[in-house]
Formats: C-alpha cells, structure tokens, sequence
C-alpha cells in the first residue's frame, strides 16, 4: 500500500508539475514604464487628448527631439474613417518642454511612417509624398511626390485594373522619367522601411519612385548607387538570438533575454506570447524593466528612428504603446 501511495504521488508529481525542474528564466522585473531602480525618474511626455506617438526622431546635435503623433484609431469607424487622421509634428527640449508644433489635418494614415533630417530639414516620408519642413519654425519647405505601382498616374485611373496592369503603366513611366533626370539614386529608409528611388529632375524638382521588389532594388542600386538617411552607428542586432543592443555615448539599451509566457486566445486562434527584458544605463547607473506581448500590447519599446537614446547624454527617450518616456 505504501508502494502504491509513492507510485501515486510521483505520477501526481510528473502530471503537474510538482517538483519538476523548470529550466525556463523567470520574468521577475516590472513592467514598463517601471523599473527595478528606485532612483530612476520616468516621466511621460504629454500630448493632446486622444493623440498618442507613430514615431520620433533625437536631432544628431542633441538638441531636440522630434515626435511623429496621430489621432487614436477607432476600430469602429468605417473603413474609410480608420484611413483618415490628424498629425501633429512635435519639437520637444532634452528637459521635455515644447517648443514647437505643426498640426497636419486630414491626412491618410500611414504605418510606417519615417522621418530623419536632411541639412537643416525635418524629413516626413508618408504614402502620398515625402514633405520637408525647416528645423527652426517646423514650416514647410519643399513637397515631393511619391509615385508607386498602385498610385500613378492616379489612383482613379487604376481602381479597375488588375495588379499587373497597373505595373504595366508604371515601370515604362517610371523608366522614361528616370532617363531625364541627371542625378538618381536609390535611398534606404530607416527602421527596415524598404528602398526608394529618388530622382532630380534637370529643373532641380525632385520625385520618389517605389521598387517593385529585391531584384529591382539590386538592378537600381547598381546602376545608381545608393545613400541612407543618417544613423547612429552604436545600433546593433543579432539575428541569432532575436536581441539587440542600442548604444549613444555612455548610455547603452539592450534585451537580455526573451522569456516564455505561455498561450493566449487572439481570436481566433491561440498564440504564444512572451516577455523581453531589458537593461537600461544612464550615467553608470542601471535600471531594468520588462515589456509583454499578452493582450496584444507590442513586445518591444520604441527608440527614435535613427537610434539615437538622449539629446543630452542625460536622459533617455523611449516610446511604449503611444506613450513617448524620458527617462532619467
């Protein structure tokens, strides 16, 4: 009887789990925006009612920092409403205080969106067109027209056509333009955005071309060449472990490990989710936190488009769930 209790107890034990070796890392840290450090001073950077963060970018001279925000999508407006937005370009000191804005009524949403800057321009790349607006007053400085496959000649014209037919107005289009222009060149987009064409015309006017796919990209870029907007240098990723390091001077953002956190029902199936940790360092000092894709929240935090962590080597800027952080 005793020999059939310990049986028993074992196969209890192997069914449930008790005493069983668990070899997988617990996730123990807070959730962002909290951390493990009590020191660490997290502020969240106010917007308008009902805006919340796309995208932002740190100024490479560490002076400002640059936000791409949008209305909130209301999943139950039509189709056509979910399309529709207003953005808003934000300039914010390295202390957090606003200095400039733009708003930018009924646009077409766009994701991605990218922004860098060129010369002493803030670069906006949407679907319609790439704008460019002065550092200084954030005005508009020079409109460039976006062409795509699905887009040109206009949209109206190709509603009813097949997807091979708009390609067979576009690419001899695309080609006969591009034989005028004396200066082409195919430009890399930020954050794995794709590759463009950029093009100047002899009047000095200056269009983008979309590439249909890698062998058009590949035949483009050597025949043109290729340039990319600016990048900090201390970004790196490690397509083998799925982690990655951003460092800016002292301060330094890196996932230290991806943690298992079981299946969840995303309707209509289920699917594994899990946690990423993280360290963060500021001035020799670390603080730790964790973020989780359960419920559909994003699994990684945002950094600004071109890698850069602070615009003081003070503080640090990060973005979660269309909240824009400072971290200090």
């Amino acid at each position: 009887m005793k020999h059939f209790t310990l049986i028993s107890m074992s196969l209890l034990s192997f069914l449930f789990g008790c005493g069983k070796r668990d070899d997988n890392p617990k996730q123990n840290l807070p959730w962002f925006p909290n951390t493990d450090n009590v020191a660490m001073v997290v502020d969240e950077i106010p917007l308008d009612t009902e805006y919340v963060v796309q995208t932002f970018l740190i100024s490479k001279e560490r002076q400002e920092i640059f936000v791409l925000a949008h209305n909130k999508i209301n999943p139950n407006n039509t189709v056509e409403e979910r399309w529709r937005t207003d953005y808003q370009l934000l300039c914010f000191s390295a202390n957090g205080q606003l200095r400039k804005r733009k708003d930018l009524p009924k646009f077409e949403f766009n994701d991605p969106a990218h922004l860098w800057i060129e010369h002493k321009n803030l670069v906006l790349f949407l679907n319609d067109k790439v704008r460019l607006y002065d550092t200084e007053r954030l005005e508009l400085s020079e409109e460039i027209p976006y062409y795509a496959e699905n887009s040109f000649p206009t949209k109206t014209n190709l509603e009813e056509l097949l997807p091979k037919e708009q390609l067979e107005l576009y690419l001899p289009a695309r080609e006969k333009y591009l034989k005028t222009c004396p200066s082409v060149r195919v430009l890399n987009l930020p954050k794995g955005g794709g590759c463009v064409v950029l093009a100047q015309a002899v009047d000095k006017t200056r269009t983008i071309w979309s590439l249909i796919d890698s062998v058009d990209v590949d035949k483009f870029t050597r025949q043109y060449g290729m340039i990319e907007a600016p990048l900090n240098p201390g970004w790196k990723y490690n397509p083998e472990t799925g982690l990655y390091k951003a460092s800016d001077g002292a301060l330094v953002l890196e996932t230290t490990g991806e943690i298992p956190m079981g299946t969840q029902l995303d309707y209509p199936n289920y699917k594994s989710r899990s946690a990423m940790q993280y360290t963060l360092t500021i001035d020799t000092k670390t603080a730790r936190f964790a973020t989780t894709n359960r419920s559909r929240k994003p699994l990684y935090v945002q950094i600004s488009q071109n890698d850069y962590l602070s615009a003081s080597g003070k503080e640090a800027w990060i973005a979660y769930r269309g909240i824009l952080y400072r971290l200090k």
